[in-house]
């Protein structure tokens, strides 16, 4: 048998058996994970204790999600402003509107009361300009709220 009709043969029984023979070779291509991957440290106990009523009043699972990144970013971001007290609420206020529009409207009854009342608990009720001090409480507040929703 010469070169060519073996080469021919063996095209055949590749074509033939190639289900079969795809079986046997391992898959080794990576599955995607539909999971997202959010890294937040745990916050201590007495942030816990601030921010696990507000996350509890949240019951929808993919609400919970976007609430975690968008407090998550937030709490990255609030030690680079330079404002004062009405600045970050507005700021906080302007940016959840931006990203969740109308959808948590009136969908859970006290969380933006809550929400308020966190930003008082670490800023006071005065308007002033915020220490770095007050932003880096903020920020790990913040954070925690973000670790209880996730």
């Amino acid at each position: 048998m010469s070169g060519r009709t073996s080469l021919g043969l063996i095209i055949i029984f590749v074509g033939l058996f190639w289900p079969v023979i795809q079986e046997w070779i391992p898959d080794s291509t990576p599955k995607p994970d539909n999971n997202p991957v959010i890294d937040i440290v745990k916050p201590d106990s007495k942030i816990l204790e601030k921010v696990s009523s507000i996350s509890g009043l949240v019951v929808d699972k993919e609400d919970r999600i976007n609430l975690c990144v968008f407090n998550k970013v937030f709490s990255e971001r609030v030690n680079s402003y330079s404002a004062d007290v009405q600045q970050i609420n507005d700021i906080y206020t302007y940016a959840g509107k931006t990203f969740f529009g109308d959808t948590l409207r009136g969908k859970y009854d006290g969380y933006a009361s809550a929400l308020s009342n966190l930003m008082q608990l670490t800023l006071g009720l005065e308007n002033h300009n915020v220490t770095k001090e007050e932003k880096d409480q903020l920020s790990k507040t913040f954070s925690g709220l973000a670790w209880s929703f996730w």
